[in-house]
């Protein structure tokens, strides 16, 4: 996530000392984008530093924006009366050449129009308030280093009012962002240079901002501007991933040829075509059922196909509340499927990865405890948040899609490849470093073998530096870091296990911090293997590693548990399970082939799953349904063979 747990942990951790951004504003309550610097701010580790401005703290306003770990500063139009400009554009200069960018935000049409012009180098003139009735969008332009993957694309606009700039055919300036109504582009975020000074210049935000949206597009529209402006301030010195990483997981199959409309060695191909990478959600109680064939495909093509666990017999629910299913029930079934898992690499020669995804849903937050104690790296699933449980509060949480929020352990949300008009959803999660996650099941290649490859073309389109992965190898880049103080990188880490690559030309030092409220739980901490001193402070675990230029080093958290694989029953004995597995092979397999099974199976889905109907009565459905059709086809085989008697 980023949310509040990760935000206290920023702040708390002794190696983290984070550069600022200034915002200079009037005195009295705070301006609604006031709100939205804030959360950007803190998305990316920086502290806001708020100076009001009257005439007895002038000194103190350019006192903070030419200090030297200032990296951006924003300025209320309306008190642009009060500042001098000259001694302000000094305070923003550096010795380096690399001045400090100054943006001036809630413009309106009452701002000035001779302090616009003085301010934006003759570009803006005015602003005016866009009318009509239709749906606003942002249109994002394409500014080199600063739109970056979001360059045009459209985001919905958060309000139905907006301001927009006038502009003159003097100056130097682009369109970061224009909204759109209906035929009218209007630009509303420019940039521009006035003596060789940047300067970025934002109409009044309108909107109601700061809303619990629900989803990234819309979180992410809510603050856009104050976004993209911090992320260009910070530039290396505020978190941000160092590559994007992106996987496709199809749920439930095992490895046989082919299973249902899934067919391993097809996708293979397309996957070569379009470069992207897949992963198989196993069923553990399907360990010892694969086929020699597909079994030689994964053990040779790592890059494409890789095995992460997916529950242990898929019953239904199988994770689910402790009304229903205690815990300690729930955790002999990850011990279960562990010890099958462990069989089935003995069986196979593939590995799998230790991520784990749910059933049909996640299960209560003490169950991601359990994950942590058996040293599983992740969750991937349609929710990040456990059932039982509260999204955190406020856009933060909805910015990434990785939490420690529920048992200090990664949960991630991952989406359905069944979507159409991707672009903008990935676009942002790019713009934000976030890694993609797309999931499916066998079924979503009725269509075609090649369903995901428009996906995974758009993936590589916007971000062509996307890496393809598989689950266990992106839980190990679960991290952000950023230049720290003594010119090596701060790191902060949602997973166990992290994986640094030092592709500078000189040794780096990387001072990683993790959250451990709980130090007893942990057994050893390691890198490559070798045991690393480490503290544990105020709940942070604090460990420092040296990489050699060009060398990659693994860190891996383990924790104590009592887990004895070979002391594990892994026998299937609950004839319940197998009928229930076998009805699943049946429906997946053969009864997907025709177009009555999978309208049964998406009766089957809707009504048990989503409206919540009793297992018993949706089945009963299906076989009425199913027993109707053979009894008509019955009846025409009869009368056509009476016909020709």
């Amino acid at each position: 996530m980023l949310g509040s747990v990760f935000l206290i942990a920023l702040m708390s951790a002794p190696c983290c000392r984070a550069s600022r951004l200034v915002f200079v504003r009037a005195s009295g309550a705070p301006p609604q984008e006031e709100s939205q610097l804030d959360v950007a701010a803190q998305f990316y580790g920086l502290d806001l530093t708020v100076v009001p401005i009257d005439a007895a703290n002038d000194a103190r306003v350019l006192e903070a924006v030419s200090a030297n770990d200032t990296l951006g500063v924003a300025i209320e139009a309306n008190v642009l009366p009060e500042v001098h400009q000259q001694a302000l554009l000094q305070a923003l200069h550096r010795a380096s050449g690399n001045n400090v960018p100054l943006l001036i935000l809630g413009v309106t049409p009452e701002t000035n129009s001779d302090l616009l012009r003085a301010w934006s180098g003759g570009g803006a003139t005015g602003a005016n308030r866009l009318s009509g009735s239709s749906q606003l969008d942002y249109v994002v332009g394409r500014v080199p280093g600063i739109t970056q993957e979001l360059s045009g694309i459209d985001i919905p606009f958060p309000g139905d009012k907006a301001d927009y700039f006038t502009l003159s055919a003097k100056g130097q300036f682009q369109d970061v962002l224009a909204v759109r109504s209906g035929a009218t582009v209007a630009p509303a975020f420019i940039e521009a240079t006035l003596n060789q000074q940047q300067i970025f210049l934002l109409c009044s935000d309108i909107t109601s901002g700061g809303r619990d949206t629900g989803d990234v597009v819309h979180a992410f529209a809510a603050v856009a501007p104050a976004m993209i402006f911090v992320k260009y301030s910070a530039g290396n010195h505020g978190w941000h991933s160092p590559h994007h990483y992106a996987n496709f997981t199809i749920d439930d199959p095992w490895l046989r040829e082919p299973y249902g409309h899934l067919n391993y060695k097809n996708l293979l191909a397309e996957m070569d075509k379009h470069n992207f990478h897949t992963t198989i959600a196993f069923i553990p109680w399907n360990y010892d059922r694969s086929e020699a064939s597909v079994v030689s495909l994964f053990r040779t093509r790592p890059d494409r196909y890789s095995i992460c666990v997916h529950g242990d017999n898929h019953d239904h629910k199988e994770f689910e509340d402790f009304r229903s299913k205690p815990l300690n029930v729930q955790e002999v079934d990850l011990r279960q499927g562990l010890a099958r898992m462990a069989e089935f690499s003995r069986l196979t020669g593939i590995p799998f990865d230790r991520v784990f995804v749910f059933p049909h849903s996640i299960g209560e937050e003490p169950i991601l405890e359990k994950l942590k104690a058996y040293n599983f790296l992740a969750t991937v699933n349609s929710t990040n948040v456990p059932m039982e449980s509260a999204a955190p509060a406020g856009l933060l949480f909805q910015l990434r899609p990785v939490t420690t929020s529920f048992g200090d352990f990664p949960s991630v949300f991952r989406y359905p490849a069944i979507m159409t008009g991707p672009g903008t959803l990935i676009a942002i999660n790019d713009f934000l470093d976030n890694p993609l996650f797309f999931y499916a099941h066998q079924d979503f290649f009725a269509r075609g073998i090649n369903a995901f490859d428009p996906i995974a073309d758009e993936v590589n389109r916007l971000e062509p530096d996307t890496r393809w992965r598989n689950l266990g190898d992106i839980a190990a880049h679960l991290y952000l870091l950023r230049l720290s103080d003594d010119g090596g990188y701060d790191v902060f880490t949602f997973s166990s296990s992290v994986r640094l690559e030092n592709d500078s030309a000189g040794a780096q030092v990387y001072h990683i911090v993790k959250r451990e409220p709980d130090a007893s739980m942990i057994q050893t901490v390691t890198v490559d293997g070798s045991p690393a001193p480490f503290q544990v402070h105020e709940g942070f675990l604090n460990c420092s590693v040296t990489i050699p230029a060009g060398q990659t080093r693994n860190l891996l958290v383990t924790y104590k548990n009592d887990l004895n694989l070979a002391s594990v029953d892994i026998r299937r004995k609950s004839l319940r399970v197998y009928l229930l597995r076998e009805a699943s092979d049946f429906r997946d397999i053969w009864l997907s082939r025709f177009s009555f099974g999978e309208a049964a199976t998406a009766y089957y889905y809707k009504h048990y799953y989503h409206h919540g109907k009793s297992l018993a009565r949706v089945l009963a459905s299906i076989f009425a349904v199913l027993l109707l059709i053979a009894a008509l086809v019955w009846i025409l085989l009869r009368n056509k063979r009476r016909n020709t008697e």
